[in-house]
């Protein structure tokens, strides 16, 4: 497999998206070693990953989720703040829930309260 040269700014969101999964790993007793015998690859192959040298494709990443025992939303908070994400994805479904009018009104209260 060729790997394509990734720009700094890929690689900065690559680390970003993926700056949490080091903590999971810790929780959960997986090394890098021990993450890349479980997804059958090489250990070189997942430490590019997690240094975002390398793309992570959304099922290779759903895949890491299930050996780390969490879900894939979960892994991109830190696991000390795992209640941050359940409230997400509620504020998400909320959000989805409104017409857009409603919304509006929703994000502008939002900002006045943040300003204050």
């Amino acid at each position: 497999m060729i790997e394509k040269e990734l720009s700094p700014q890929e690689v900065a969101k690559n680390r970003h998206t993926l700056r949490f999964v080091k903590a999971w790993m810790k929780l959960k007793g997986y090394t890098q070693r021990k993450l890349a015998e479980a997804l059958d690859m090489s250990e070189p192959s997942v430490s590019k990953w997690l240094n975002g040298k390398v793309n992570m494709t959304l099922s290779q990443f759903v895949r890491v989720a299930e050996i780390l025992e969490t879900t894939p939303e979960s892994l991109l908070f830190d696991p000390s703040e795992l209640d941050m994400s359940q409230r997400y994805k509620e504020a998400a479904a909320l959000a989805a829930s409104l017409d857009a009018g409603a919304f509006d009104a929703w994000i502008n209260a939002g900002k006045a309260m943040k300003g204050k």
